[in-house]
């Protein structure tokens, strides 16, 4: 893959250099379809897929670790936009292990893109 097909990916506004792939798992409601004894169905939602997960793979470095620290510390107040889909609400549920350079994946859970 040339240099060139790499999408932009930015959080909060900034520029973020990744490893590998962005891997987006974009949520979506789950519907439950439940057939009738008179022929018709009854359709329900299940809000609880109804998020996305987007794992970003990062070179550990001090100022990505400061970065990083930073989009943690502001809870679920990221945007995170890949090509030309904005993820916003993101928040990471921990701060992965981080050993000196190497490749970590940082994982963010947000609404929806939009």
């Amino acid at each position: 893959m040339a240099i060139l097909d790499y999408g932009d990916l930015t959080i909060n506004g900034k520029v973020i250099a990744y490893e590998s792939a962005v891997k987006i798992e974009k949520g979506s409601k789950t519907r439950k379809v439940t057939p009738q004894i008179n022929g018709s169905k009854i359709i329900t939602s299940d809000i609880s897929t109804n998020i996305s997960k987007i794992t970003v793979s990062v070179k550990v470095t001090p100022d990505n670790n400061d970065q990083f620290d930073e989009f943690y510390n502001n809870g679920d107040n990221n945007t995170i936009t890949f090509r030309d889909a904005n993820f916003t609400g993101c928040t990471m549920e921990m701060l992965p292990e981080r050993e000196d350079l190497a490749t970590v994946d940082y994982v963010f859970f947000g609404d929806p893109a939009v």
